[in-house]
């Protein structure tokens, strides 16, 4: 971080999430989930959704407590899934982004994450006091709900402040205004922070947008546009300083972001049109050798998160990647996102483990063959088993994410998710929700609505929109999440990703046999911890039903 100057001005760069894994006191998760409620509309999904959460991580934290002579999980192994260091220390890649560029546009700057600002008003109060502008990020903010009461907190401060990151760019066309918002930035950060530079060092009197971008007005806001590269290459883009955020040789894991944008178009999913850009942009394959032996050799990091929707893609940029890795001996761990056909192929999967790759995730989404052509994945259930094979033969730790409720879902097609788990299990899985929260996607399109008679109550104060379709409806796919969850946690199937979050960095193949068996007893044992969650799952049931019945009538009326 830079140290501010008599003469230079100062920007306050506030990023982080509402509610995250980084809360550690409940207190104050309890007081921002009040604060966020204000300004809900229609709750009562995400409530539900909460509880889906919870009760895996409360059943374990009695199973610590009440059995802790009989829990059986090796002092190592405990130490590394639940206790040992994990990423939740690392900052946010936007943050680090975003200081380098106020960096090379001449600003000094302080940071605070939103938990900050609720946690140590005091502390907060005083970097306001100290800066002349504030950035606030909403690359980890949901919706409105979480945004409202960020701006009431600051709004008091009177700064001039920038609201940019992908919420922005979903919001901006409906923006409503708020007396706290200066500036609305759309697209890319590192092509708008230098004319937002200039604007700070103007006295805040003159805005201009970057050369391929435009700037529009709508009532006391200023919306500036970045435009986007000329071509798909983002080698241009500067590289995240991270020892600005913490000393050399202290830095061990750090965020690593290649692509922008996705070449394919799922249903579900708004990445493709995130940054004000529908294009697939990606950085070369010697670039991302640069900036990695950069990190290693000189800030001593030892694991790299790769954030992209598809490190995976174009093939051959990975193969020279990867081989570039090899040739540098750029010795590091790092994980990525990948399509599970880009795993299919098991040289390639197996140059990714030499060069360093010890996880991934992927997308599974079902284990029906119709629902992911509902989806439009192009991607078949026989490539997605043999992806996880590949995976379970090189060593290569699996977590797939999977949707339950999209439209089209059915019973039998949640029974062969299951089966399809059951025979092709992944290390770990998260089970997930249909939302419609993200504007724009594909699902949401007036064709696709009319073929699957789905219905959407359109909130944009919501974590948790309403929706129903021709097969299911919002509540009916959280009780089946909760019953398949209970399942794959009893049978021995795959590990609870959400249960063992703070370790999966930690994991060892030879974990999986010990972690299986205390995962089944967290879901048997406690029966009355169970009941009490069936208890509290009816109650929001009945909210539920009849708030989703007036929301949606109204709705569609």
């Amino acid at each position: 971080m830079t140290m501010s100057t008599a003469t230079t001005p100062r920007v306050l760069v506030i990023t982080g999430g509402l509610l995250t894994e980084k809360d550690t006191s409940l207190r104050q998760v309890f007081h921002k989930q009040r604060l966020q409620t204000r300004y809900a509309s229609g709750d009562w999904l995400e409530t539900k959704i909460k509880l889906l959460a919870a009760e895996p991580l409360i059943t374990e934290r009695l199973e610590q407590r009440l059995h802790r002579g009989r829990a059986r999980l090796a002092p190592d192994l405990r130490q590394r899934m639940f206790d040992g260091a994990d990423t939740v220390t690392t900052p946010d890649l936007t943050e680090v982004v975003l200081i380098t560029a106020l960096a090379h546009a001449g600003l000094d700057c302080l940071t605070l994450t939103v938990a900050d600002l609720f946690a140590d008003p005091v502390r907060s109060a005083r970097r306001l006091r100290e800066c002349d502008c504030v950035f606030l990020s909403t690359t980890f903010l949901r919706d409105q709900s979480e945004l409202m009461p960020i701006l009431d907190r600051l709004q008091p401060a009177g700064k001039h402040l920038v609201l940019g990151g992908p919420l922005v760019s979903q919001i901006q066309a409906h923006w409503p205004g708020h007396a706290a918002v200066a500036v609305l930035a759309v697209g890319y950060g590192e092509y708008l922070v230098p004319r937002l530079a200039d604007w700070i060092h103007s006295g805040f009197r003159q805005l201009d947008a970057p050369p391929r971008g435009r700037i529009e007005r709508r009532a006391a806001t200023t919306i500036v546009f970045s435009g986007t590269p000329e071509g798909r290459s983002l080698d241009g883009l500067p590289r995240p300083e991270w020892e600005r955020v913490q000393p050399r040789g202290s830095l061990h894991h750090v965020y690593y972001e290649s692509v922008r944008g996705c070449p394919y178009r799922c249903g579900f999913c708004n990445y493709p049109y995130l940054f004000d850009d529908t294009r697939f942009r990606y950085r070369s394959a010697e670039k991302m050798a640069d900036d990695w032996e950069y990190f290693v050799r000189n800030l001593g990091v030892t694991s790299i998160t790769c954030l992209d929707s598809l490190f995976t893609i174009p093939r051959r940029r990975l193969q020279r990647f990867c081989r570039l890795l090899i040739d540098r001996n750029i010795r590091v761990r790092w994980l990525c996102y990948a399509r599970a056909d880009d795993l299919c192929d098991e040289d390639t999967l197996a140059l990714m483990k030499a060069a360093g790759l010890y996880q991934v995730q992927i997308g599974i989404e079902s284990g029906h063959q119709q629902q992911l052509d509902n989806m439009n994945k192009q991607c078949s259930i026989e490539a997605n088993a043999l992806a996880l094979h590949n995976c379970r033969r090189h060593g290569v730790t699996s977590i797939v994410s999977l949707i339950v409720g999209y439209p089209g879902e059915t019973a039998a097609s949640l029974e062969a998710t299951y089966r399809f788990l059951r025979d092709a299990p992944p290390d770990f899985y998260y089970l997930a929700a249909f939302s419609t929260r993200a504007e724009g996607v594909p699902i949401l399109s007036a064709e696709s609505r009319h073929r699957f008679a789905l219905e959407v109550s359109g909130d944009t104060h919501t974590t948790a929109p309403y929706w129903r379709h021709g097969s299911m409806d919002c509540r009916e796919a959280a009780n089946n999440i909760r019953q398949l969850n209970h399942r794959l946690m009893a049978e021995r199937i795959s590990l609870n990703a959400v249960l063992f979050y703070r370790g999966l960095g930690n994991y060892r193949a030879g974990d999986r046999s010990a972690l299986l068996d205390y995962q089944q007893r967290v879901a048997t044992r406690h029966t009355l911890t169970r009941g009490i969650f069936s208890l509290l799952h009816r109650v929001v049931d009945r909210r539920l039903a009849s708030d989703m019945h007036n929301r949606l009538l109204c709705h569609h009326a």
